[in-house]
């Protein structure tokens, strides 16, 4: 899925340390960003922008539909519906009942699914060359003609409820949900990643509905399209599908820019939980800020769990469990965060070693040996299969309905490229000034008389 932004809190995976000579060469510093052939683009009447990049060397034909929705643009009474909408979207159309559109997608050999994230949504659909046609066709019944089907409304409803329970009642999600509230208060964004239970559980098949209604409109739709196809008949065959999407304006972001923090921040909450719980951090740029390639780098090195000190060594001596980082896709300001669990008695010294490791970013650059291994990881974890046909097509209308523009992976390179260790050193600086430090501390147990 495409939803790479998604808040589930993993572990970094442990790998044996290496050990870095520090006297190593400085890598050549080569672009490798690939823009394939030209794009072909049209704007139709009704607002829906339509791309289509030909890749002859492949066989396969992906498509993507992406809108602006998500957490951004929802309010407490539709928090986390936008992932509904999508998930049940793909389920039925007015004239293809449940089973006839499964039959439909496996007679043209067509996967397809949806999803949310924090500002934006999208459709995915590939198939093969040469039921690029009807699969086309197809995913235009689904965008325009959806039947929503009430079990897969409820089927949705179930999951989600699940997944908003846990974001509150797991250890290290409550945690970071309450770390959400504090450091995004005034924002959309200060709410839990799966939306609230109370919205989700209280909504109707009309309240999909009208979501639905309000986001699938022209001026709120780009539709990608990249594989082995010709792009002027392609961009013919969307035109005439998508051009009946209704008129209407993108909409708006809901609510303000986060208030930033005055002072460093510390909440500790009591739960019946055996261990501590903490996330640790701090304010960081959003993928539109000239420090997001920087904060690239620095979000490389604290997750490197063959190295950092935080993801490889904190579990490596034992001093913590579940440890990982968290730096969500947000479009201005974001944040970037420690997580882990951590035994009463290792707690101070986990918490120091975080505590530690952000001080360091903030006043001395990384050495030439790190430096070299987190610039490379930062280009190849960005450029990740960046040729693969639905990648390049879930990229394609990503890039176009967040308004960066199809020149943002070009520009991004070039920022990277250009960077010293001093830059992401003087970076760290201007984004940890004040610090959110969320803990969740075993409760008290009352005394027998």
């Amino acid at each position: 899925m495409f939803l790479a932004g998604a808040l589930t809190l993993l572990p970094a995976p442990a790998r044996a340390q290496r050990e870095m000579p520090t006297n190593l060469p400085e890598r050549p510093r080569v672009p490798a960003y690939d823009p394939g052939l030209p794009i072909a683009r049209k704007t139709l009447k009704n607002g829906v922008v339509l791309l289509v990049q030909e890749q002859r060397t492949s066989d396969q034909v992906c498509a993507t539909v992406a809108l602006r929705m998500g957490t951004l643009y929802e309010d407490d009474l539709n928090a986390g519906l936008s992932q509904i909408v999508m998930q049940t979207l793909t389920r039925g159309t007015q004239a293809l009942n449940p089973i006839e559109l499964r039959l439909r997608y496996l007679a043209n050999k067509v996967e397809i699914h949806g999803g949310a994230a924090a500002d934006y949504g999208q459709i995915e659909m590939s198939t093969v060359r040469e039921d690029a046609a009807p699969a086309l066709d197809l995913l235009a019944d689904v965008v325009l003609t959806p039947s929503f089907p009430d079990s897969s409304i409820d089927n949705a409803k179930a999951y989600f409820l699940k997944e908003a329970s846990v974001d509150v009642e797991s250890p290290l999600q409550a945690t970071y949900v309450r770390f959400l509230k504090t450091m995004y208060e005034g924002s959309p964004f200060s709410r839990p990643p799966h939306g609230t239970v109370q919205a989700i559980d209280e909504c109707h098949r009309s309240d999909i509905v009208a979501l639905y209604k309000k986001f699938f409109v022209g001026g709120n739709m780009v539709v990608a399209v990249v594989g082995n196809v010709d792009a002027k008949r392609v961009l013919d065959q969307l035109e005439k599908r998508f051009g009946d999407v209704p008129e209407g304006p993108a909409p708006k972001a809901i609510g303000s820019d986060p208030a930033p923090l005055a002072a460093d921040t510390l909440i500790t909450v009591e739960r019946p939980y055996l261990a501590r719980s903490l996330v640790y951090g701090f304010p960081a740029p959003g993928y539109t800020d000239p420090d997001y390639a920087a904060f690239m780098i620095l979000d490389s090195y604290l997750r490197s769990g063959d190295r950092s000190p935080i993801a490889y060594w904190l579990p490596e001596l034992q001093l913590a469990i579940g440890v990982g980082v968290i730096y969500p896709s947000y479009p201005r300001r974001s944040s970037i965060a420690v997580y882990l669990g951590a035994s009463t008695t290792n707690y101070e010294a986990a918490q120091d070693t975080v505590r530690n490791v952000f001080e360091r970013l903030r006043t001395l650059p990384l050495d030439k040996g790190e430096w070299g291994v987190q610039l490379k990881r930062a280009q190849e974890g960005f450029l990740f299969h960046q040729n693969d046909p639905m990648v390049r097509a879930r990229n394609l209308s990503r890039w176009e309905i967040q308004g960066v523009g199809q020149n943002f992976p070009t520009e991004w390179e070039t920022r990277l490229l250009k960077l010293t260790p001093e830059d992401v050193r003087e970076a760290a600086a201007r984004w940890f000034t004040h610090s959110c430090v969320v803990s969740f501390v075993p409760a008290k147990r009352e005394s027998k008389p």
